[in-house]
């Protein structure tokens, strides 16, 4: 039970950044991303269940930044089937068409993982999403209200948001689970999306901050070298972000409440 549970937390760690030999995304690719995204934002707003159904993936992970009178920022989640559903009673029907400022934009997108944006009148979201059987769907979603006072790529944010996973892949590589608690919310969701060798199908694999965690406090072999982050988006308290080793990439979302930014989502190929 021990080697298994050694083995558990090495690859807890391996999966920060995960080999990654691909052919490349196409233009198809990049039209189907587009599409799902649109599927989702474009959806909400025409009470279009059967679109909202088909853009995301039945375990996508959303939450939202949100602030209410008398309590901090919060982390709000919302599932498939509550998406779905909310869509179905009318989603922002009431919202006329020339008031809903929907707007897209890929910000990176490799063979069969994918990170983009979409903002409108109501909400500013960011998204990973996944290829699976040739089909684009949404994975991840962190989202925020847009704000009078939300201001897009500060310089500052950018390097806060960039020092922060440097610092996760410090604190993770000299062994300090205190350091990777405050740097990573206790409820992101860690996951890595990987081929099955019999079948050649792709899928996902959840993790959490409990079994990076574990993996830290086992002494588990440190990473490779210091990877390179590039900040793809920011707005307000949320950020997009992707990170390159040697070994291959992740995508990443952060939030920021009380002044700390902090990993919700990663999604590793």
């Amino acid at each position: 039970m021990r080697t298994l549970w050694c083995g558990v937390c090495a690859a807890a760690l391996a999966t920060l950044v995960v080999a990654a030999q691909s052919p490349g995304p196409t233009d198809q690719d990049r039209a189907a991303v587009r599409q799902a995204a649109y599927d989702y934002g474009e959806g909400f707003y025409e009470g279009a269940a059967e679109r909202m159904e088909r853009g995301v993936h039945p375990a996508i992970i959303k939450r939202g930044v949100l602030s209410r009178p008398g309590f901090g920022p919060i982390l709000a989640p919302m599932n498939a089937e509550t998406l779905v559903e909310l869509t179905r009673q009318g989603g922002a029907k009431n919202t006329p068409p020339d008031k809903r400022n929907i707007s897209f934009d890929l910000l990176d997108i490799r063979d069969n993982v994918a990170s983009a944006k979409i903002f409108t009148a109501a909400f500013n979201d960011y998204l990973h999403l996944v290829k699976q059987e040739g089909r684009w769907r949404i994975a991840h979603v962190l989202w925020q209200p847009p704000s009078p006072n939300g201001v897009a790529n500060k310089e500052t944010d950018k390097t806060a948001v960039a020092q922060v996973l440097r610092d996760v892949l410090d604190a993770i590589r000299t062994g300090d689970a205190a350091r990777v608690e405050r740097l990573v919310h206790p409820e992101a969701a860690l996951r890595t999306f990987r081929v099955s060798p019999p079948t050649g199908k792709f899928f996902l694999i959840e993790g959490n901050r409990d079994a990076i965690l574990a993996a830290v406090r086992a002494k588990t072999p440190p990473l490779p070298e210091t990877p390179i982050v590039t900040v793809l988006d920011v707005y307000d308290n949320i950020a997009s972000a992707l990170m390159t080793t040697s070994a291959g990439m992740s995508y990443w979302h952060l939030a920021r409440q009380n002044d700390q930014w902090r990993v919700v989502n990663r999604l590793t190929r």
